[in-house]
């Protein structure tokens, strides 16, 4: 009687890989040039960090002896014969110099006050400055405490002038969120409680074109679900397609499937009736409460009212209210008392 034979094992993934690219001449050369190509990405990253840091030991033993000179603002007022804003320029592009030195460097910018403080002192109205100084301070380093401050306080000094920026207040809210060290769990609150309400004026501009889910995220993290519902509703508008999509999914995984839904008819009416305008200026005017006719209008069960948007719902998210006209094409509330019932009238 002949003895069973044993079934051979499946090979492994890393064998049938290596059968794949050693099967063909042409592959095996191929296999090597990527190996060659990977070697040298390597070997060219690890050069650069090493150049980097031995310039960075040299730099920190030079940076003490390191001068930098501006004139104090009075005298640089003085002889920038009232074009300061022209002066302040040329020393914007004197810090940018600065940076971009120090960036292929050791990214240490001790004197980046110095400029920026200058800068300010002839003309305070630079509104790119203050963002700019925020950003440049963290680039190229390890981003401690030390560093968010003196973000921070750029962009607070920004917000002083410009309160209007949104983006100073999320670059705040993100140095009080990630780069600052609480001493406690009580202080740690304190930061991500700020940070938020940080991030909550950066999103209540119109301007502001992050993706609103990642402030629905961070509310959802603070275990603030009410507020994130209430936050994917307000800025509905302002979102794109793709981020409305995943903000009506968050909705529907909060259990509100019929805010989501209603979200998604008021984008169906959108495109249904003002495919011109602008999202944002669609549903602040709102649909439009005209039906349609059907496609067979001589049968009268066929004509069906469009289903109204609730009240609750239109004063959350701020839609218009269309006004009807009276047959002399007159808004009913200019004409008080006009087919109004005795004793009611028309408040403004």
């Amino acid at each position: 009687m002949p003895e069973p034979r044993s079934i051979p094992a499946d090979p492994s993934p890393a064998t049938e890989w290596l059968r794949f690219w050693l099967r063909e001449s042409g592959r095996v050369q191929q296999l090597a040039a990527l190996a060659a190509a990977a070697f040298l990405a390597f070997f060219a990253a690890q050069w650069f960090r090493l150049d980097k840091e031995l310039a960075g030991a040299h730099r920190k033993v030079a940076a003490q002896a390191e001068v930098a000179y501006v004139a104090p603002v009075a005298a640089l007022r003085v002889v920038s014969l009232a074009n300061q804003g022209f002066v302040a320029d040329a020393l914007f592009l004197r810090a940018a110099h600065y940076f971009v030195d120090h960036l292929m460097t050791d990214s240490r910018l001790p004197w980046l006050d110095l400029y920026l403080d200058a800068i300010w002192g002839l003309d305070a109205q630079i509104r790119q400055t203050y963002r700019w100084g925020a950003q440049v301070v963290k680039f190229g380093q390890r981003i401690d405490q030390e560093v968010a401050e003196r973000a921070n306080r750029f962009a607070r000094l920004g917000l002083a002038y410009f309160a209007d920026d949104p983006w100073l207040y999320h670059e705040i809210a993100f140095n009080l969120r990630y780069s600052f060290v609480a001493k406690d769990a009580a202080e740690d609150r304190r930061l991500r409680t700020l940070a938020l309400q940080y991030l909550e004026a950066a999103y209540s501009f119109p301007s502001f074109a992050l993706d609103p889910n990642y402030l629905v995220g961070q509310y959802l993290r603070a275990g603030r679900g009410d507020d994130s519902v209430q936050a994917a509703l307000e800025t509905y508008a302002q979102a794109t397609e793709e981020q409305r999509q995943s903000l009506r999914a968050l909705l529907d995984d909060r259990n509100r499937s019929l805010l989501a839904g209603e979200l998604a008819w008021i984008d169906r009416a959108h495109r249904r009736d003002r495919p011109w305008a602008d999202p944002t200026l669609a549903l602040f005017l709102g649909p439009r409460r005209v039906p349609a006719p059907p496609v067979d209008a001589h049968n009268p069960e066929n004509w069906y009212s469009e289903p109204p948007t609730s009240a609750e719902l239109t004063k959350r998210l701020g839609l218009g209210t269309a006004v009807p006209l009276d047959g002399g094409g007159l808004r009913a509330d200019e004409r008080p008392g006009l087919g109004l019932p005795a004793g009611v009238t028309v408040t403004r």
